[in-house]
C-alpha cells in the first residue's frame, strides 16, 4: 500500500477543487462584492447590498455541492476536513481584520465608538455579530450613531452559523434516506428528492418569517440568521438537485445566465433601503442568482465573457479579503479625511492595496499550507490528535470571547441604561438668565460678537459623551411595541395649568428645557411621548393602532390648558396632523406647535470627531448647508398655519445662519445623533425662547 505525502494529497486536493470551480460564478462574485463597495462609498447603486444575497446564494452552491460529492464519492462525510479547511479559508483573514480594526479604532475613533467596535469584535470573534447588531439595530437611539467599522461581519456570522449547522443535518438525512441507497448508487432519486424537500421546507419556512419579520420588524429581519437562511438554502437546493439540473438542454444554458445576470443587476436599481427586505424583495437576487448557477450546472463550456474574463475571475478569488477591508476602511478614513475626491480615492487604494497584500502574502499560504491538519505518520492512528490541541484552544478562545463580549456589552449597557434612567430636574426654582454665559449654546447665534466655538474653552458636552447626552428625556418614553406611558410633572396644586406634550424623540427631547421652569411658573406637564408617536391620526405605524387612539382619549377626556407637540419632519402629513389637532382644539385647548430642527447628515458627525492630524480643535469647521439641513418640508409647520388659534415656534435661526447650521454653537454640541436627536445640554440653551412661547400662549 501506498502512502501519499501531504504535498501530494493537497496537489490532488487542489486538481480536484480546481475541476469544480466555476469561472462563470467567481464573475458573480465579483458583481456581489463590487456592488457592495460601490453602495457602502458612493451610495450608488442604490441596491447595492443585495450583493450580500447574491453571496448568501453562492455560498449555500459551493458548501453543499462539496459535502455531496465527498459523500457520493466516498460514502461519508469528514466533519473534521470539512471544518479545517473552512478555518483555513476564513479564520486568519478574519481575526486579523477584526484585530487591526480594533487597534485603528482606539487610534482614530472616539472613546466611545471605540469601545464599540471592541465588542463588536468580540462578537465577530465568534461569528455571532448579527445578534448583536440585531440588538443593537432595534434601539431607535443606537440607529442614529455613526456605523460600526466591524458592522458587515453580521453576513459572516450568518454564513459561519449556516455552516455549523448545515453539515450536521445533511449527514442526518444521509442517514434518514439510506434506505433508498444501493451499491455504486450512493446518490439515487429517492434519496435526493427527501432531502430536496427537507431543504426546501426549510427554504419555504424562513421565506415566510422573513416577509412577516420584514414587515413587524424590519431591522431584526435584517440581521436575522432565521430570516436568511432561506437564501443559502436555495443555493444548497440547487447543489442537491444537480443531477436532475444536469440535464437542462445545452441551447438555452446561455439564455439562463444572461437573464439571471440582468435580474441581479436589475435588483441593484429597483431595490433600495425603502423595499421590503430581506422578504419579498430578496427574492429577486436570490432567484436571479440561481438561474446563473443553474445555467451551467454539469457543463464545462460556460460562454459567459461578461463573467469569465480575467479581470472578473480575479476580484472573485479577491472577493471575501476584499469584503472584509472595504468597510473598516470606509469608515476609519472617514475619522481622518472629509467626504469628497481625495477620501473617495484614498479609500478605493488603501482597499485595494491591503487586499491584494492580505490575500497574497498572508491568507494564500497559510490556506495552502498543513495548518491544522495531522502529521501524516500518525493519521492512519489518531486522525484527531493533531487536531484536538487547535479544537480545544478555539473552544476556550471562543468561549472566552462570548464571555468577554457579554461582560463589556453589560457595563457598556448598564452605563447607557444609567443616562436613560436620569430624572428630569424639575426646580423649585428656575434658571437666571443671568446666571449663564451670554454667549453659551443657542445665545451664540443671537448675540453680537459671540464665536460659535472658543477654542479656548471645553466642549459641553464632551465628545466622548454627547452620544448620551439626554438628562432624562427618555425617562418615561415609550418603546417601540410596548404600550402607552404618561408621567406627569412640576406643580401639583389645584390651581396649576396643565400642559401636555405630545410627539416622538423630537418631543421628547425638548423636556430637559421646560422641567426647571414647571414649578415656578406654576405649571402641571403630563408627557405622552414616544417612538413613532408623532401627534397624528393614521393606520399602518408601529404607534397607530392603539397607543394614538389612547392618548387622543386623554387628550379629548382631561383638560388640558395647552398641548405642546413635535416631532421628525420625516414622518407625518398635514392632513393627518389636523386630523388630531382639531378634535382637542376644538374643546378650547390651545396648541402650541414647535417646529423640528434643521436634519444632520452623518459626514457633520464624522466632521466633529474626526482626528486632527495637527492637533489643533477644527471643530468650528463642522456644518451643514442650510439647504441640505432644510432639504425636507416639515409638515408642523404647515399644519400649524391651517390650525385657527395654534401657536407655532420655528426656532430655525438658533440652528443655522443665513448659509449652514453648525455642529457646535456657542461651545455647545447640537446634536446627538444623525437622526436629528439635539442634545440636552444644548435643548437647555433654548429654554428662554420655549418659555416664553408657551406663557404667550397660555396668556
Amino acid at each position: 500500500m501506498t502512502v501519499e505525502s501531504p504535498v501530494q494529497e493537497r496537489s490532488a486536493a487542489s486538481h480536484a477543487h480546481r475541476s469544480h470551480v466555476r469561472l462563470d460564478l467567481q464573475g458573480m462574485r465579483a458583481v456581489a462584492v463590487l456592488a457592495v463597495v460601490a453602495d457602502h462609498l458612493f451610495g450608488w447603486p442604490r441596491g447595492g447590498f443585495v450583493g450580500v444575497d447574491v453571496f448568501f446564494v453562492l455560498s449555500g452552491f459551493f458548501i453543499t455541492g462539496v459535502l455531496i460529492r465527498e459523500r457520493s464519492r466516498t460514502g461519508k462525510l469528514s466533519f473534521r476536513k470539512f471544518y479545517v479547511h473552512r478555518a483555513r479559508r476564513i479564520i486568519p483573514s478574519a481575526m486579523l481584520v477584526i484585530a487591526a480594526t480594533v487597534i485603528a479604532s482606539y487610534v482614530l475613533l472616539t472613546e466611545t465608538r471605540a469601545k464599540g467596535a471592541f465588542i463588536d469584535g468580540l462578537w465577530a470573534t465568534i461569528f455571532l455579530s448579527n445578534w448583536r447588531f440585531e440588538r443593537t439595530g432595534t434601539d431607535y437611539f443606537a440607529q442614529g450613531q455613526p456605523p460600526s467599522p466591524l458592522q458587515h461581519y453580521w453576513s459572516l456570522s450568518i454564513e459561519e452559523q449556516f455552516y455549523f449547522v448545515w453539515p450536521v443535518l445533511l449527514v442526518a438525512l444521509f442517514a434518514a434516506t439510506r434506505t433508498f441507497s444501493r451499491r455504486g448508487r450512493r446518490y439515487p432519486p429517492k434519496r435526493q428528492a427527501w432531502i430536496a424537500t427537507t431543504m426546501g421546507a426549510i427554504c419555504l419556512a424562513s421565506f415566510g418569517w422573513a416577509c412577516w419579520q420584514s414587515f413587524a420588524s424590519p431591522t431584526a429581519a435584517y440581521f436575522s440568521t432565521f430570516t436568511r437562511i432561506w437564501e443559502l438554502g436555495v443555493g444548497a437546493l440547487l447543489a442537491i438537485c444537480t443531477p436532475v439540473l444536469a440535464r437542462i438542454p445545452s441551447k438555452i444554458r446561455p439564455y439562463l445566465s444572461y437573464v439571471g445576470l440582468a435580474g441581479v443587476f436589475a435588483s441593484l436599481f429597483l431595490i433600495s433601503a425603502d423595499s421590503s427586505f430581506p422578504g419579498p424583495s430578496a427574492a429577486l437576487p436570490v432567484l436571479s442568482t440561481a438561474l446563473v448557477i443553474v445555467a451551467f450546472i454539469g457543463v464545462k463550456e460556460r460562454a459567459v465573457p461578461h463573467l469569465t474574463n480575467r479581470a472578473s475571475v480575479y476580484v472573485g478569488e479577491v472577493s471575501y479579503t476584499l469584503y472584509l477591508w472595504h468597510w473598516p476602511v470606509i469608515v476609519l478614513l472617514a475619522a481622518v479625511i472629509p467626504e469628497g475626491g481625495p477620501y473617495y480615492l484614498t479609500a478605493l487604494v488603501t482597499t485595494a492595496v491591503l487586499t491584494v497584500v492580505t490575500f497574497h502574502l498572508y491568507e494564500n499560504p497559510i490556506r495552502r499550507s498543513s495548518w491544522l491538519e495531522s502529521d501524516s505518520r500518525s493519521r492512519g492512528r489518531w486522525p484527531w490528535r493533531a487536531t484536538t490541541g487547535w479544537v480545544t484552544a478555539g473552544a476556550f478562545l471562543g468561549v472566552a470571547a462570548l464571555m468577554g463580549a457579554l461582560v463589556v456589552e453589560s457595563a457598556d449597557q448598564r452605563s447607557a441604561q444609567s443616562q436613560a434612567n436620569q430624572e428630569l430636574v424639575v426646580a423649585d426654582v428656575a434658571p437666571r438668565e443671568d446666571d449663564a454665559p451670554s454667549c453659551l449654546g443657542a445665545a451664540a447665534l443671537e448675540v453680537p460678537g459671540c464665536p460659535l466655538r472658543d477654542p479656548s474653552k471645553p466642549l459641553l458636552p464632551g465628545i466622548d459623551s454627547f452620544a448620551d447626552d439626554t438628562q432624562g428625556a427618555y425617562r418615561c418614553y415609550r418603546e417601540q411595541g410596548r404600550e402607552l406611558r404618561n408621567c406627569v410633572y412640576g406643580y401639583d396644586g389645584p390651581d396649576a395649568r396643565r400642559i401636555a406634550v405630545v410627539g416622538d424623540s423630537h418631543a421628547a427631547m425638548l423636556l430637559p428645557a421646560l422641567s426647571p421652569y414647571l414649578r415656578e411658573n406654576r405649571w402641571s406637564m403630563t408627557t405622552f411621548v414616544g417612538n413613532g408617536c408623532q401627534w397624528v391620526i393614521r393606520s399602518g405605524g408601529d404607534c397607530d393602532k392603539t397607543v394614538l387612539p389612547q392618548m387622543q382619549d386623554k387628550l379629548l377626556s382631561e383638560r388640558y390648558d395647552l398641548v405642546i407637540t413635535s416631532a421628525s419632519r420625516e414622518f407625518g402629513d398635514v392632513d393627518q396632523y389636523l386630523a388630531a389637532w382639531r378634535p382637542v382644539a376644538s374643546r378650547g385647548t390651545k396648541v402650541l406647535v414647535v417646529a423640528d430642527n434643521p436634519a444632520v447628515p452623518e459626514e457633520t458627525l464624522n466632521c466633529l470627531t474626526r482626528v486632527s492630524l495637527g492637533g489643533s480643535d477644527n471643530t468650528a469647521n463642522c456644518s451643514t448647508p442650510r439647504e441640505v439641513a432644510l432639504a425636507t418640508p416639515d409638515p408642523l409647520i404647515g399644519a400649524a398655519r391651517q390650525l385657527p388659534g395654534a401657536r407655532l415656534l420655528d426656532m430655525t435661526a438658533s440652528f443655522c445662519d443665513q448659509a449652514a447650521c453648525p455642529a457646535v454653537i456657542g461651545d455647545v454640541i447640537v446634536y446627538r445623533d444623525t437622526n436629528g436627536h439635539v442634545s440636552a445640554t444644548y435643548a437647555k440653551t433654548l429654554s428662554p425662547q420655549l418659555v416664553s412661547s408657551i406663557k404667550k400662549a397660555l396668556a
